[in-house]
């Protein structure tokens, strides 16, 4: 395989959806680990320079392993990440806040229970066997769930509990459909980019979502809204 250029950044579910919500001018903490060799205390010094409360990031002894994105010019990704399930996600200290976005695999039982008592929670739709987690909204890429939105419907519940209101899943420029277990609404993107790097821009409509319900709106507005905004930061990433 040849590469034309190579280089490293911060990035993730939490960075992206957080960096979105911190544009909007919301407060963001993060729940996170990093360790604690040169490159873990680096980004953590980033995200505290770029707005982040840190104070809910572990540090943990180790050697950071960054994931490796190969990026095609067609747009194809490949991602390779270090083997294993990690360890659950867990918490010091007392959330509370108007709205949650999780993307983590594993969660140990505090960090679900304090969750649980937030007033909006989304979770990303796990791509692996995960622990379950009380959510109002699960968001996914439509390529990413199957094609019969029941049995998505049902395999988000499996995730979310009985909290669920809606899935939520993106398509690229194609409609957005939003499916409460019985019927579907499709909404049509606020506005198409074309770009080959949409790294983040799942994370970044999450986090336009977010802030939309948390001021009011309503599912579908929320993402229409949301689309706008991802596509108005998918186009100034590609000026």
């Amino acid at each position: 395989m040849q590469f034309s250029s190579q280089t490293t950044r911060l990035g993730g579910g939490a960075f992206y959806t957080g960096r979105q919500l911190l544009e909007l001018g919301a407060d963001v903490a993060i729940v996170s680990r990093l360790m604690q060799d040169t490159q873990g205390q680096a980004a953590l010094e980033s995200l505290a320079a770029a707005g982040f409360d840190t104070s809910y990031i572990a540090m943990v002894p180790g050697e950071t392993a960054p994931l490796e994105i190969f990026l095609e010019p067609n747009g194809e990704r490949t991602i390779i990440a270090p083997a294993g399930r990690s360890q659950p996600l867990t918490v010091t200290g007392k959330l509370s806040g108007a709205g949650v976005y999780i993307n983590a695999i594993a969660l140990d039982k505090n960090l679900v229970e304090q969750i649980d008592a937030q007033p909006l929670v989304i979770s990303q739709f796990p791509l692996r066997p995960a622990t379950s987690r009380p959510s109002d909204y699960v968001i996914s890429s439509r390529d990413d769930v199957a094609d019969d939105l029941t049995l998505a419907w049902q395999r988000a519940g499996q995730i979310a509990g009985p909290r669920l209101k809606m899935l939520v899943l993106t398509d690229g420029t194609r409609p957005i459909t939003l499916f409460d277990g019985l019927k579907a609404v499709e909404v049509e993107p606020a506005a198409k980019v074309d770009t080959a790097n949409t790294i983040g821009a799942g994370d970044r409509f999450a986090g336009s979502f977010l802030f939309a319900l948390v001021e009011g709106q309503a599912p579908a507005a929320a993402a229409y809204e949301a689309s706008r905004i991802t596509a108005e930061w998918l186009r100034r990433r590609g000026d």
